[in-house]
């Protein structure tokens, strides 16, 4: 009976003893965790997270300076080719509207004109008639547009009649002072004034001649005449 108690306790300290060892084991095999350990890890992987953001971000401003500088650069290249256009075809760029001219009127330029070689009139009565249509008889300032008036008469004028045309221009208010009848000064001199018998230059006759007309016996260049004479009106929008 006393071995058989022997035996017993022999056999239950034996199995304390393997458990002790299985528990030593484990804990050598699988330490355990530092309450630090999992926090720098998190950290860590935060820091990796903020670094790649930040090189995305970087990435993108990247990307969108580079696509502000390829527009800006084919803006340029498109109002170059469009100016090369226009360049090409005669067009010159204005901020101005496109003139719309209604009929009898005529665009000429960057004006509407309208003759009435078959209506002969003293410089008033012309007068009168282009105000029936809104309009006052012809003016220009500069050689371009006096060039362009010049094509249209002759365009009209293609029987070449002797007719002389009323523009807008006197010097019936002050004595050798021309005007327009816009208030503006006449261009004077040449290539815009014709002479008189070959070397007189116009204007050349005094307080008896204050109306302006392009002379169709020297090619159009303007005269002074009477105001009383008869001639075509040349209107203008």
């Amino acid at each position: 009976m006393l071995k058989l108690v022997l035996l017993v306790i022999l056999a239950l300290l034996a199995e304390q003893r393997s458990q002790a060892l299985e528990e030593n084991t484990e804990e050598h095999l699988f330490p355990p965790i530092h309450p630090n350990c999992t926090q720098s890890l998190t950290e860590l992987l935060l820091l990796r997270q903020e670094a790649q953001l930040n090189r995305m971000s970087a990435a993108e401003e990247a990307t969108t300076q580079v696509l502000k500088e390829t527009l800006q650069t084919l803006v340029q290249v498109r109002d170059s080719l469009n100016a090369l256009r226009n360049t090409a075809q005669g067009h010159t760029p204005t901020s101005e509207a496109v003139v719309e001219c209604v009929s009898p009127f005529t665009r000429v330029g960057e004006r509407c004109l309208l003759l009435a070689l078959n209506k002969m009139h003293t410089w008033a009565s012309a007068r009168h008639f282009c105000a029936a249509y809104g309009a006052d008889l012809a003016h220009f300032s500069d050689i371009n547009e006096y060039v362009a008036v010049l094509g249209y008469i002759n365009t009209i004028n293609e029987l070449k009649k002797s007719v002389s045309i009323w523009i807008g221009g006197s010097d019936e208010v002050e004595e050798d002072n021309w005007v327009w009848v816009t208030g503006e000064l006449m261009p004077r001199g040449s290539p815009f004034w014709g002479t008189k018998d070959g070397y007189r230059p116009q204007p050349s006759d005094g307080r008896s001649q204050n109306c302006a007309v392009l002379w169709q016996p020297d090619q159009y260049y303007i005269h002074d005449v009477s105001c009383t004479y008869k001639s075509a009106p040349l209107c203008q929008m």
